[in-house]
């Protein structure tokens, strides 16, 4: 994940060859699959560089008289030494590197396969259905028609098509089949790894479902290993095992879905995680955004990041001053949902006690009944004439407490507002027994457990 024009899409075409690497290596079961000189040719380069600026110094200090002859010879040899070893060394690299760039197993390649962003543009308007998932199979060497139909049929039924399509052209079908018929080009060559270059984005909420659905199905099925590129965190909490955080072409943050999420260290991860919008009115508008300036958060002078493995398995790039900060971020965090933890295990013993107490005390299930039979009466009342009648203190007033959205509202009963918001039950319900003994109100539960889970109790 990451933000537009970070290098998601170009990762992923260079690992699948469609893009030459300038520099560094590409390994896929431990066969460099891609390679690019650039480093090594500017490492010739300005090694020559620093031997002809070192060598005129040297003639300079000669003509001078601050260095002998014999001096002059030793430094110029040392020097010419050291250049010619640094130029051997990378002239073996890059022959290296041009031979294994050119001698990339056919075979080894065609275990990668790639689903593109954009179904209409990846797909040949003049070429049927049959022919596009065909083409893969024709240029590895399978030239057997009856044999290739009944593949293209298979993997046509696989991804939810039929073999009536086979014949019919890019544009007589909708988005979603057409990314449909490009996710069976790609099953056909029966790959290990699958690239998927946000396959969703183009696509209507409901048909991303079913995209999202049927990828997860094929990856149970087939065993496949998907790279899921996106933009949308919620989508890929749900579809992946893991996370890359990318910014500015380097990944900067590397974890499990269920651990970023819990503990987003890099200020980019948090700024990823601030722009996801939530779906209840009332918490979207106390939504923080944070934006994300590297100028200001970082200070790279000194001493410069890595990517450091702070937790097993949890990796970020970071320098030694941030990550002793994320260690106390992430025990800070770890604190309060223990915390958090145990205030919900006693809430809940205590909700046991009082279904003990409410089976043996029928005066008190009594009232609940009354309670909730003097709530339906209230229900069908004006609400603007009960909140008068509220305050008046004709009425007694009801607060309820009740869980929206992993928080905790505190709701006045027919005022149509709520009054307050808290991350955890036990600060929600002291303060609700607080309001409601200073008004002389009631407080009302909602129970998620129990025989009386769905409704308000005492």
């Amino acid at each position: 994940v990451g933000e537009s024009g970070c290098g998601k899409t170009t990762t992923g075409r260079s690992i699948i060859r469609l893009y030459h690497i300038t520099s560094g290596s590409i390994y896929y079961k431990g066969v460099r699959i891609g390679a690019g000189s650039r480093w090594n040719v500017k490492e010739i380069k300005y090694t020559n560089l620093r031997y002809n600026a070192k060598v005129k110094e040297l003639k300079g200090l000669l003509k001078d008289g601050k260095i002998s002859q014999d001096e002059y010879n030793s430094e110029f040899n040392k020097a010419k030494e050291y250049r010619d070893n640094v130029v051997r060394v990378q002239k073996e690299k890059i022959k290296q590197i041009k031979h294994d760039d050119k001698h990339v197993s056919r075979k080894l390649m065609s275990e990668i396969q790639m689903i593109f962003q954009d179904p209409i543009d990846s797909l040949d308007p003049r070429m049927t259905v049959e022919d596009i998932i065909q083409e893969g199979l024709r240029i590895q060497g399978f030239t057997n028609k009856a044999e290739n139909h009944e593949k293209v049929v298979n993997v046509l039924e696989k991804v939810g098509l039929i073999a009536d399509y086979c014949n019919r052209y890019p544009h007589e079908f909708s988005g979603g089949q057409r990314q449909r018929i490009g996710i069976a080009r790609a099953l056909v060559m029966n790959p290990k790894l699958l690239i998927c270059d946000e396959p969703i984005s183009a696509l209507d909420v409901s048909i991303r479902a079913q995209i999202i659905n049927l990828l997860n199905e094929l990856k149970e099925e087939m065993g496949l290993t998907i790279m899921f590129i996106a933009h949308d965190l919620s989508v890929v909490k749900y579809f992946c095992d893991r996370i890359a955080v990318m910014y500015f072409g380097e990944i900067v943050e590397l974890a499990t879905s269920d651990e970023l999420f819990k503990h987003p260290l890099h200020p980019y991860t948090k700024s990823l995680l601030s722009a996801i919008p939530k779906p209840n009115p009332l918490t979207e508008k106390e939504r923080v955004r944070i934006v994300y300036n590297p100028r200001e958060v970082h200070d790279y002078s000194v001493d410069k990041p890595s990517f450091v493995e702070i937790r097993p398995g949890h990796f970020v790039l970071a320098n030694k001053a941030e990550v002793e900060k994320y260690n106390k971020e992430m025990d800070e965090i770890d604190s309060s949902l223990l915390k958090e933890k145990e205030a919900e295990e006693s809430l809940v013993q205590e909700n046991v006690k009082d279904n003990v107490i409410e089976k043996t005390d029928d005066i008190f299930s009594g009232n609940i009944v009354e309670e909730s039979k003097e709530e339906e009466k209230t229900d069908k009342k004006d609400p603007s004439e009960t909140l008068l009648k509220q305050r008046s203190g004709e009425i007694k007033k009801v607060y309820h407490v009740k869980k929206v959205d992993g928080k905790w509202e505190i709701i006045l009963k027919d005022g149509l507002k709520v009054i307050k918001t808290f991350n955890t039950k036990v600060e929600a319900l002291e303060f609700a027994n607080n309001l409601a003994k200073s008004q002389n109100g009631t407080v009302l539960v909602h129970a998620s457990k129990g025989k009386n889970k769905g409704k308000f109790i005492k």
